[in-house]
């Protein structure tokens, strides 16, 4: 057989073509920025350095890790994949090649929040996990640089894929940015020395607190001896990390403060914590079943999932309750609005005749059939003091 010597010539002159690989998941559980569908196949392709850089980047103002592995791949945009214990970070080069650097690194932000916060992208959490997903997009996006008004104009160009309203995004992309500028303004400063640190002020707890608590004032006795606001503060939170409540925030009341827990699930039997991984879930969820029968049972007598969050007082004036009450994600969005330590100016201050610490439980139950919380009020399923004593603070503030 002849060989056309030009064309021969010709197949020489082409560089060999990569192979395509197959990008081997499951991704069922998933967030895409924009658009619901996802092909069936995808194939991986050479890595972006300027990517890789963004994501680098993007975990480092945002405090957290990269847990996932970040793939070129045939998706619309930008897409978080779990699969298994697997998280993927999927993008399309061609979305990043024909945006702004701007909307490629607020999708980017986006779908590493979702990581950055454990996601699990099941469908009756979708619409906290897509606002958590923003609120850490706003942090990220504040830190980097850019305005409110710059995110505003992309939520409008790119819409969420989920039936999550402007206002809901921008509210929450909002409490990002008003996040990352408070942490901005302290870390710029040497927190133990510095006197502009006397100028900061905590952001208010709402005052009057809500209605709907059930409340105890923790006995003088268990500050005995203490000269400062920081040596209460410091009881607390030994008291607090203890029983694993290592993630609260800090707020200021009248001549004091105020420390807000995260929202946990509890055993309605007893009022203890959980203690499996249900235990930080803002959802019911039960995770073991005693066997076929309790499985079975439970799609017929669906269970309800019982949620609280504690808040400590410290303040020497009297106060009472307001009429307004708090929803559970309005509890819960607490622990992201406040400081994460006690400014020097509070922390120094005495500690003296007529300050109280009084303990306030918020309780909420959430029905498995329709997951609408409703807020146990007036009549708490415990008393403060058992919650305290079930949840084991009480035996770690002597009493």
């Amino acid at each position: 057989m002849k060989i056309n010597p030009l064309l021969f010539l010709a197949l020489l002159a082409c560089p060999p073509l990569h192979a395509q690989e197959l990008l081997e998941l499951n991704a069922a559980q998933r967030c895409i920025y924009t658009g619901a569908l996802m092909d069936e196949e995808l194939y991986r392709f050479p890595e972006s350095d300027r990517v890789n850089a963004w994501v680098k980047e993007i975990a480092e103002l945002g405090d957290t890790e990269i847990n996932f592995e970040v793939v070129q791949t045939n998706v619309e945009n930008v897409s978080a994949v779990l699969d298994g214990e697997k998280r993927y970070l999927l993008y399309s080069l061609d979305f990043v090649e024909k945006n702004t650097e701007l909307e490629v690194v607020v999708a980017l932000a986006h779908e590493v929040g979702h990581h950055a916060n454990g996601h699990h992208f099941s469908a009756e959490r979708r619409k906290t996990e897509e606002l958590e997903a923003d609120q850490f997009m706003g942090y990220v996006m504040s830190k980097r640089g850019f305005t409110m008004p710059d995110i505003e104009a992309f939520l409008k160009k790119l819409p969420s894929s989920y039936e999550l309203s402007f206002e809901d995004r921008r509210l929450v992309v909002g409490e990002g940015f008003d996040k990352a500028g408070r942490s901005m303004q302290i870390n710029s400063l040497p927190f133990d020395n510095n006197p502009q640190l006397d100028e900061l002020t905590l952001p208010g707890f709402p005052w009057p607190p809500p209605s709907c608590n059930a409340r105890f004032a923790v006995p003088v006795s268990s500050f005995a001896g203490y000269r400062t606001l920081g040596d209460v503060e410091r009881k607390i939170c030994t008291a607090l990390d203890a029983k694993g409540y290592a993630q609260r925030s800090y707020f200021s009341v009248p001549n004091g403060f105020a420390i807000v827990t995260q929202l946990e699930q509890y055993n309605a039997e007893d009022g203890t914590a959980r203690n499996d991984r249900t235990r930080w879930l803002d959802y019911p969820a039960k995770d073991n079943f005693a066997g076929v029968l309790d499985y079975l049972k439970s799609f017929v007598m669906p269970q309800k999932g019982y949620f609280r969050l504690f808040v400590f007082v410290a303040t020497n004036q009297p106060f009472g309750g307001s009429a307004q009450r708090v929803s559970k994600d309005q509890a819960a969005a607490w622990l992201n609005l406040g400081f994460n330590k006690l400014p020097r100016s509070l922390a120094t201050a005495p500690f003296s005749a007529g300050y109280d610490v009084t303990a306030l439980v918020y309780e909420f139950e959430v029905p498995e059939s329709n997951r609408k919380p409703i807020q146990k009020c007036p009549a708490p399923l415990f008393d403060a003091k058992t919650h305290l004593q079930k949840s084991g603070i009480a035996a770690g503030l002597g009493f």
